[in-house]
């Protein structure tokens, strides 16, 4: 039993077991990295939506993608990374926030991500406004003391 105990506590703390919470923007892609360095040779790396089985790796070479799951849901919108296991979804849609859960056939990774669905403005676009106001403060700035060097002069 003490084992058993410490066998979970190491794959809690080894990153193992985790939830993490994905904000996209619909009609952009999102992918879900399950932090792999490398897929071992006799690994199966499995990609869940729900229930569902939706991906899933063998021996780092071999994918398969299951477009006919949940009716065609993911049809030609699902790319899986051999090497790290990395799942990318394209064309976001509002029917595909929920939960996203990754696991390999050696239990040392379960990871569970809830990917959810913003209409507000993407990070790129807010560090776009944000560049923008700067820039916009700092010309004014140079502007104001070239205008008031020129005042003195005079």
């Amino acid at each position: 039993m003490k084992n058993i105990l410490l066998y979970f506590i190491f794959l809690f703390f080894m990153g193992g077991v985790f939830s993490k919470t994905v904000s996209v923007k619909e009609g952009d892609s999102v992918t879900l990295f399950p932090e792999l360095t490398e897929i071992k040779k006799d690994e199966v790396i499995d990609w869940r939506f729900g229930d569902v089985l939706i991906a899933r790796v063998r021996n780092n070479n071999n994918l398969s993608v299951y477009e006919d799951a949940l009716d065609g849901k993911f049809r030609g919108r699902l790319t899986l990374n051999g090497q790290t296991g990395d799942l990318t979804i394209t064309n976001f849609r509002t029917t595909d926030a929920g939960e996203y859960e990754v696991s390999n056939s050696i239990n040392t990774i379960k990871k569970t991500f809830s990917v959810v669905l913003h209409s507000g403005l993407s990070p790129g676009e807010i560090a776009g406004i944000v560049v923008g106001v700067l820039v916009a403060l700092v010309a004014a700035a140079v502007g104001g003391v070239i205008y008031k060097k020129k005042s003195q002069v005079i």
